[in-house]
């Protein structure tokens, strides 16, 4: 048996993920290791494999059921200031390209397991940069990323939004109207803002909240969506489903839809949404937003009639972990069919689904049911995902989380 290389306290595989970890993959669960005693979370520790040969380094949650996570295979590479530093800056360096031009200067910097930091995430909004560490284990780097980031020019103040799983609660059974979706952000490094800023994506402006909005102010894993419902706008009635601060519906007015109609529940979100098109120069007589329980709503157009040309729908996730998947299954096939019942002829319907736990087959066979179920023939035109600042590599498949579908309805 060979023993651990290093001083560092070390846990063992009790179980042979030995292929998995060695492959890339950033995640041991806890079921299995052979779990030490008090060994505090945010540890760094040696990952033994079942001989007690060193397999990786990482940090230690006890608390999580990721209960490691691997920062380096390489028995030499210390767990320290050096090497976050480094990843950050390589991360930020590949997307430099995305904030040259000039007109856009918020996106993501550094996404977890893609950049090899896996549970860190740093979005930067303008002069801001926020973070968001999933759990105490990858939180034990915050003051090593927060160096990192100090470093970056142009950064003014560095907060933190807690990493909870309440993310996107909008539009979920028992949510209210005035019910906040997470808790506010702290601030690491500079002041908290006073207020929502400004900032810019593909020369749109929007609205941001970093202390108490969505995620970290922003959906930025949207953005490329966003710009493909603003090339596909021209003459259509555009509806956008749980529309958040409007998004979609900009994009949608800055490409020429002939009107559009957000449906949001939260009703700042409703406020910011209108802001955001007035912002922007949308007509407020032809680029409307609603409060409104988006199911509800759906019932109420369909009895209506009501039909629209562009239908882009991004609801919360219905799927926070797999036990969850036969609801979230139904949830979807259901929403998608109330969806599609709106779809005029020869429409274009962007669906969207965030829920890591089901997978892009899976979700095409349920828009597929659920065209039937509306009686629709509809086709798939493209599938998407991500933009690129949300990078998926191939040995963390729970990377790919969003799936947006771009359905094509037939004209008869």
């Amino acid at each position: 048996m060979r023993p651990s290389p290093t001083d560092l306290p070390s846990v063992r595989l009790r179980r042979d993920v030995v292929r998995a970890v060695r492959a890339g993959h950033p995640w041991v669960y806890a079921e299995a290791l052979a779990a030490p005693r008090g060994l505090p979370a945010g540890t760094v520790v040696d990952l033994l494999d079942p001989a007690g040969g060193f397999l990786a380094r990482g940090v230690w949650d006890a608390d999580s059921p990721i209960a490691f996570r691997v920062l380096t295979l390489d028995p030499a590479e210390p767990v320290e200031a050096g090497l976050v530093a480094e990843r950050f800056a390589a991360a930020a360096a590949r997307r430099a390209g995305l904030l040259a031009a000039g007109d856009t200067d918020c996106c993501r910097l550094v996404h977890g397991e893609a950049d090899r930091l896996p549970g860190v995430v740093c979005d930067r909004y303008g002069d801001a940069a926020v973070l968001r560490f999933d759990g105490a284990g990858p939180a034990a780097l915050r003051p090593w990323v927060v160096e990192a980031v100090r470093r970056r020019p142009g950064i003014v103040r560095i907060l933190e939004r807690p990493f909870g799983r309440t993310a996107r609660r909008r539009g979920r059974p028992g949510a209210t109207a005035d019910a906040p979706a997470e808790r506010p952000a702290a601030a690491l490094w500079g002041e908290l803002p006073e207020r929502p800023g400004i900032v810019r994506e593909h020369g749109l402006c929007f609205e941001v909240d970093l202390v108490r909005g969505h995620k970290t102010g922003l959906y930025l894993d949207q953005r490329e969506n966003r710009a493909l419902v603003r090339e596909r706008a021209a003459g259509r009635r555009v509806l956008n489903l749980f529309a958040y601060t409007g998004g979609f519906a900009v994009a949608a007015a800055a490409g020429g839809a002939r009107s559009s109609l957000s449906v949001e529940l939260s009703r700042p979100a409703v406020e910011a949404a209108r802001r955001n098109l007035a912002r922007n120069g949308a007509d407020p007589a032809l680029h409307t937003v609603e409060a409104a329980d988006v199911f509800a709503w759906l019932a109420c157009a369909a009895a209506a009639r009501r039909t629209f040309d562009l239908l882009v729908c991004d609801p919360p996730s219905f799927a926070p972990n797999r036990a969850a998947l036969p609801r979230a299954r139904t949830a979807y096939r259901r929403l998608n069919g109330a969806v599609l019942r709106l779809a005029a002829p020869g429409a274009l319907v962007l669906t969207c689904s965030c829920s890591s736990h089901l997978d892009r087959r899976t979700f095409l066979d349920l828009l597929r049911a659920a065209a039937g179920d509306a009686g629709r023939r509809a086709s798939v035109r493209e599938v998407r995902g991500a933009g690129e600042d949300h990078p998926v590599v191939p040995w963390f498949p729970e990377g790919r989380y969003l799936k947006a579908v771009l359905l094509e309805v037939s004209p008869s």
